[in-house]
């Protein structure tokens, strides 16, 4: 097919909006539109269906308002659509519903007679982008009976654009995902107990946690300054000096274990114990504008909120009591068993009667296993109330 200069600058808008939309959701009926007056149809839809995870399926549609029982019609009929067999027998190819379906033919089905013709859909042109068993791709252009029937020349004018639509909903696809994921770190993140803060070494947030959220509202000690975090008095200065330290040690490749500090606060409370370091991972190392360098990571720890300490969460994860919890922990730290029984305040013979009932919880046989997997927990930096 030779396409006209017009059309192929139409073409070239539809396919920019098209990877814009498959970014950003909220663009896809400006996709839509254009792909309709590309095709010089009513309306226009595209979908995908994942069939393991539907919070990465979506439909949109332009053009037509159905009702959600127009909607449950179809699926209720789907099954009997003629056009689909055809349809998902020829995938990434361009299909219309008069290829293999005469006007008779098809005016004759349920589908047509409660859903396409109440729906005002008489012709319909689209491309089965599936090309694996667990979804389901495809875009589609329909015409009212009032337009003309699609034909050879729409199909060609389609062809151009399915390379597209099938990079196009892989990307959203894959947004989706990533979207999905970093709500998901989002979440847990916002959920610890313990203030989190992403910093560049001018101190300009990139992330903070709920919980550095709220100290930084408070404004007693660590404060959002023209977007910078800014510690008060002459712990200012120090977390400055912390925050470069670490940067600088990162960029030539030393990095330590932190540098640690007390944030005073103006109100009298007890200060903010604070944990500097490095955040440096290889993606840092990608060479993309803006993550050349190494960032900042703030622990922030206020003494007002409870940390679960590793008794309380060896007796939540193994359903220790208090007293075999605390022992447990005690030997953990390197104490002997005489010694541990005796900060307990048992008896070395109980003792060995709670490590057995210890053993036996932890499914472990040895002090040596017990030990390693107590360490192996996660950290116990416990979560918020919120």
């Amino acid at each position: 097919m030779r396409i006209q200069s017009e059309q192929f600058r139409q073409l070239l808008t539809v396919v920019d909006q098209l990877y814009g939309a498959a970014c950003d959701p909220e663009k896809w009926p400006v996709f839509l539109a254009s792909a309709a007056r590309l095709f010089d149809s009513q309306g226009t839809q595209i979908g995908h269906h994942d069939l393991t995870n539907h919070s990465l399926s979506f439909s949109r549609l332009f053009g037509y308002e159905w009702d959600e029982a127009h909607y449950q019609k179809y699926d209720e009929l789907m099954p009997q659509d003629p056009r689909l067999p055809y349809f998902a027998q020829n995938p990434f190819k361009p299909i219309h519903c008069r290829m293999n379906l005469s006007d008779g033919e098809l005016h004759e089905t349920a589908v047509y007679k409660e859903v396409l013709d109440p729906g005002g859909v008489e012709y319909s042109i689209g491309v089965n982008l599936t090309e694996e068993a667990r979804s389901m791709s495809y875009f589609l252009a329909l015409r009212n009976k009032s337009q003309n029937r699609f034909g050879s020349s729409e199909c060609d004018l389609l062809q151009e654009l399915i390379p597209h639509l099938n990079r196009a909903i892989l990307l959203q696809r894959d947004v989706n995902t990533i979207d999905f994921e970093r709500n998901i770190a989002a979440d847990t993140l916002d959920g610890m107990a313990v203030g989190l803060c992403v910093v560049d070494q001018n101190g300009v947030l990139k992330f903070s946690n709920r919980t550095a959220q709220e100290l930084q509202r408070d404004n007693d000690g660590l404060s959002r300054i023209n977007e910078r975090l800014v510690a008060s008095g002459q712990s200012g200065s120090a977390l400055k000096t912390a925050i470069r330290s670490v940067i600088s040690q990162a960029r030539t490749g030393t990095s330590g274990y932190g540098i640690p500090l007390q944030i005073d606060r103006p109100s009298g409370r007890e200060p903010l114990a604070v944990l500097v370091a490095s955040l440096f991972g290889d993606h840092l190392k990608s060479g993309w504008a803006g993550l050349r360098d190494p960032l900042a990571i703030l622990i922030i720890r206020d003494p007002r909120q409870p940390v679960e300490s590793r008794h309380e969460l060896l007796s939540r994860m193994y359903s220790l009591t208090p007293s075999q919890a605390r022992l447990a922990n005690l030997l953990v730290n390197g104490l002997s068993l005489r010694d541990a029984a005796q900060q307990a305040g048992l008896t070395e013979a109980s003792a060995r009667q709670y490590l057995k009932l210890i053993f036996g919880k932890m499914g472990v046989t040895r002090q040596s296993e017990m030990v390693l997997k107590a360490l192996n927990m996660p950290l116990p930096i416990g979560f918020s109330g919120s």
